[in-house]
């Protein structure tokens, strides 16, 4: 069994909020691309230990994404143990960013944007049950 509660990657602390959700804080700052998706994944998986889990995102101030890493995380491929997952938006332009990836990205993995951490948690943890 895996006792590990946090994981620093390149760019994220990825945490064990509770059995099954996994908080991603990336770094202020970040330019996120495929390698440090791959990264946090692969924490995301550790920290869940074989399950299904949910995910909750805060994006961190300043944080840019390639559009290759946009089209990595809504594919198929990468949703493998992962049931939703929820942002945390902070500012203007990451709604804006959000609003574009959901509408035009179409991620396999269940994603909506919240302004408050505990709606977005309300959230996580009814698509957990469903």
């Amino acid at each position: 069994m895996n006792l590990t509660k946090s994981y620093k990657t390149s760019i994220a602390t990825v945490n064990l909020l509770s059995e099954q959700i996994i908080k991603n804080i990336i770094d202020d700052n970040s330019n996120i691309d495929v390698a440090d998706l791959l990264e946090i994944k692969e924490a995301n998986l550790k920290l869940a230990n074989g399950k299904k889990y949910v995910v909750l995102v805060n994006s961190g101030h300043f944080t840019t994404i390639t559009k290759e890493a946009r089209e990595l995380t809504a594919s198929k491929e990468f949703v493998q143990n992962t049931l939703a997952k929820a942002v945390l938006i902070n500012s203007l332009p990451h709604l804006l960013i959000g609003r574009f990836y959901i509408k035009f990205n179409k991620p396999h993995i269940k994603t909506e944007l919240f302004k408050t951490r505990d709606k977005a948690i309300a959230w996580l943890k009814n698509e957990l049950i469903k």
